[in-house]
């Protein structure tokens, strides 16, 4: 094989291998950074906001259910850790945290660990490794996110159009806010 083909075959196979890398890296950032943007209520940190139904002309979430009730905090722990606070509806509430990257790192629901009536709180302290409180108190679970920026995903069941104003009002009184 002519020597000038093997060296030209060689860069364009560097090439690729480079540019497979750099996607394979750029695409979940990417991903998140746009998630993060749009869902982030202009700028909105450390404050659930609350999207309304899903419609086939709304959707807040990719795949969203028509089924649930999606309420979404954009965290930004640089300054510090957030505190969650996440009231439990029945049949069915699951709180989910999402690095910058993509990674889900957390998941709880009300039917985990026994399980938890209506209007009992999942309750989180969210931060960064080294910035956690020391202490922590009784019923709150420390959460070390491994990237600055993430999202808190809140999942509710609805069981149907009666059950929205009793949704709204434990989505109202969910809690995502810096840490005192």
């Amino acid at each position: 094989m002519n020597r000038r083909l093997v060296q030209w075959l060689a860069v364009a196979v560097g090439v690729a291998i480079a540019l497979h890398v750099a996607i394979v890296w750029a695409v979940p950032r990417v991903i998140m950074s746009v998630a993060i943007k749009r869902i982030g209520n202009e700028g909105a940190l450390n404050a659930f906001t609350h999207s309304p139904r899903t419609t086939h002309e709304f959707r807040a979430v990719v795949r969203p259910s028509p089924d649930l009730a999606y309420s979404i905090c954009v965290l930004d722990l640089s300054d510090g850790p957030v505190t969650i606070e996440v009231p439990a509806s029945d049949p069915y509430t699951s709180l989910a945290l999402y690095s910058s990257i993509t990674d889900n790192y957390f998941v709880r629901n009300n039917r985990q660990d026994g399980g938890l009536a209506e209007g009992e709180t999942i309750r989180l302290i969210v931060g960064r490794a080294g910035d956690m409180p020391s202490s922590l108190p009784e019923g709150v679970e420390a959460v070390i996110s491994p990237t600055a920026k993430g999202l808190a995903l809140v999942r509710r069941v609805i069981e149907n159009e009666d059950a929205m104003p009793r949704l709204d009002a434990l989505r109202k009184s969910s809690v995502c806010a810096r840490a005192s």
